[in-house]
C-alpha cells in the first residue's frame, strides 16, 4: 500500500485538532483541501477513519490505531525540520578555535562575546597553547586559529592579518633608573630581560635581531607562553618586550613606562588563519564579524 506522506500528515492534524477547520487553519491549505485529502486516504484504506460529531470529527477504532503509529513519526519529521531550520539559521553548530590565552585577553575576547550574543545556541570551544596550535589546525581539530605573525602557515590556509603591533620594552618604577634615558641595542645585554623560550615567535624576533649585531642578551627569566610575562613585568621581576596596544592602560596609568631603545623588528602582527573552503557555516559566520567591524578587504566568501 504506497500512500502519500501527505495524507498521513493532513490525517494526523486532523486527528489532532479533531476539527478539519482548525486543521486547515495549521496546515495552511483550504478546507476542502483536507476533506478531499482525508477522503483519499479513507478510500485507500477501505475504512472510514473519522465520524462527524457536533464539534468536529472523531477518530474510529482503526483511526485511533493509525493516529498512534502515525503521530510519532510526524512528530520525528519536525523534529528534523526544525534542526535543519536550526543549522541553517546558525542555532547550533560547532566552532573550534585556537588562540592563545594573552590573545583572548588582550584582542580576541570583545568578538567571542558578540558572536556568543548573536548565535547562542553555537557551540564554542577553545583550544589554548598548551601544545602547537598549527598542529592542531594541521590535524583537523580546529576551524581557525589566531596567531602573532611572521608564522608558518599550514596548506590550504588563508591567513588574514588583522592588526599590526608595535613592539616597545617596558618596565616598572623599579627600573627607573632606565627612564628618560636614551638607550642604544647594545644596552640590551645590559637590561634585565624577562623573555620568551627559544622558538617562540617574539624570542625569535629578538634572537635574529641581536644575532645580526652581534649583541649577546641574557634574559634572568624565560617564559614558555606570554600568559605570566606582563603580570612578572607590572610586579617589577625585569624588563620585557611587550606589544603597546596590550598595556595601553597600565602606561596611561602609570603602571609601566616605555624605555627609549632603538631597536627595530622585524613587523609583527596579528592575524587570524582558516581554510576558506571549509563548509563550517559557523566559521564562516565568525569570520564575517572581523570583516564587519575591521573593514578587511579580502572578504571571506
Amino acid at each position: 500500500m504506497n500512500i502519500s506522506l501527505d495524507l498521513y500528515k493532513v490525517f494526523y492534524f486532523v486527528a489532532k485538532n479533531k476539527n478539519i477547520t482548525r486543521a486547515s487553519q495549521e496546515l495552511l491549505i483550504s478546507q476542502p483541501a483536507v476533506s478531499k485529502s482525508i477522503k483519499t486516504l479513507e478510500n485507500i484504506m477501505d475504512s472510514k477513519l473519522f465520524v462527524r460529531t457536533n464539534n468536529g470529527v472523531e477518530l474510529t477504532k482503526l483511526g485511533e490505531l493509525i493516529y498512534e503509529r502515525v503521530e510519532n513519526a510526524i512528530l520525528l519529521f519536525e523534529s528534523v525540520e526544525k534542526d535543519i531550520k536550526a543549522i541553517s539559521n546558525m542555532e547550533l553548530g560547532t566552532l573550534r578555535i585556537g588562540v592563545s590565552k594573552v590573545i583572548i585577553d588582550e584582542f580576541l575576547m570583545p568578538y567571542i562575546v558578540e558572536f556568543n550574543n548573536k548565535y547562542p545556541k553555537i557551540e564554542i570551544k577553545i583550544l589554548t597553547d598548551n601544545t602547537d596550535l598549527l598542529e592542531k589546525y594541521d590535524l583537523g581539530l580546529v576551524d581557525i586559529i589566531f596567531t602573532n605573525m611572521p608564522a608558518k602557515i599550514p596548506d590550504k590556509c588563508k591567513f588574514v592579518k588583522l592588526v599590526s603591533l608595535k613592539n616597545c620594552f617596558a618596565a616598572n618604577e623599579k627600573f627607573q633608573e632606565y627612564k628618560n634615558r636614551k638607550l642604544t641595542a647594545s644596552d640590551l645585554e645590559k637590561l634585565p630581560l624577562l623573555l620568551l623560550n627559544k622558538g617562540t615567535i617574539n624570542r625569535t624576533r629578538i634572537d635574529e635581531y641581536c644575532s645580526k649585531r652581534n649583541i649577546k642578551i641574557n634574559p634572568i627569566i624565560e617564559f614558555g607562553s606570554n600568559s605570566l610575562v606582563k603580570e612578572f613585568t607590572l610586579n617589577g621581576f625585569g624588563i620585557r618586550m611587550l606589544d603597546e596596544e596590550h598595556i595601553k592602560e597600565e602606561l596611561e596609568k602609570g603602571k609601566l613606562f616605555k624605555l627609549d631603545i632603538d631597536v627595530s623588528l622585524t613587523e609583527k602582527g596579528l592575524g587570524m588563519c582558516y581554510n576558506p573552503n571549509n563548509s563550517n557555516s559557523a566559521l564562516k559566520k565568525f569570520v564575517k564579524i572581523f570583516e564587519i567591524e575591521l573593514e578587511l578587504s579580502d572578504n571571506y566568501k
